[in-house]
């Protein structure tokens, strides 16, 4: 029986966009499936900060932020291209949902990862959702109707207090036996879950 490992993920994270190729490297090694929660970074009810650029100072060397190292560690890159700016991802999530029911939510889910951090859609969009969803094999309409009505609201999980009653206070976390693990490079993961099934 596969191991299951609940991840708690958001589509605007580029943390979360490095864990879709952690899942499939953990699912090339072990026996394992996950299960795909949705959780809100920012949701209508929590204003979002203003960040000022880093002042530069001469003659200093650049120091790779964390995502920078992680993206080191896993011999990965973000591709650089424009993306919106201010993207929510409430619909997207709901979309995601609808997936579900259908057996596809990690289909839809890695092709959204892709489409935005890829591509530089806007993945919120419904008219986008829809189009997404038809290309593996889901009713646009039925797609579109769900989103508009808010079908599967209370599955998505909003930040901050909401997420923290969770134990969920960054995206993406692993959660493997009961134990969580939050932004962490691919071999904690795979040492995990090797204690987990026994390997």
């Amino acid at each position: 029986m596969s191991l299951k490992i609940p991840i708690a993920h958001d589509f605007s994270c580029p943390w979360c966009y490095v864990a879709i190729f952690q899942m499939e490297r953990l699912k090339r090694e072990f026996d394992v499936e996950f299960e795909w929660v949705g959780y809100e970074l920012w949701p209508v009810e929590l204003e979002r900060p203003v960040f000022e650029p880093r002042r530069e100072i001469p003659n200093r060397p650049p120091v790779p932020s964390r995502l920078d190292l992680m993206l080191a560690a896993e011999d990965l890159e973000v591709p650089k291209i424009e993306r919106p700016k201010n993207m929510g991802t409430h619909n997207v999530h709901l979309a995601t949902e609808f997936a579900r029911e259908h057996g596809l939510e990690e289909t839809f889910a890695i092709e959204a990862y892709r489409a935005h951090w890829e591509r530089g859609e806007d993945i919120d969009e419904i008219e986008f959702l829809a189009d997404l969803g038809s290309r593996i094999g889901l009713g646009p309409l039925a797609m579109r109707e769900s989103i508009e009505a808010e079908q599967f609201a209370e599955r998505v999980i909003h930040f901050d207090a909401p997420a923290y009653k969770t134990g969920i206070f960054n995206v993406p976390t692993f959660t493997i036996e009961g134990n969580r693990y939050a932004e962490q490079p691919y071999r904690v993961l795979q040492r995990a879950v090797a204690e987990a099934v026994g390997a």
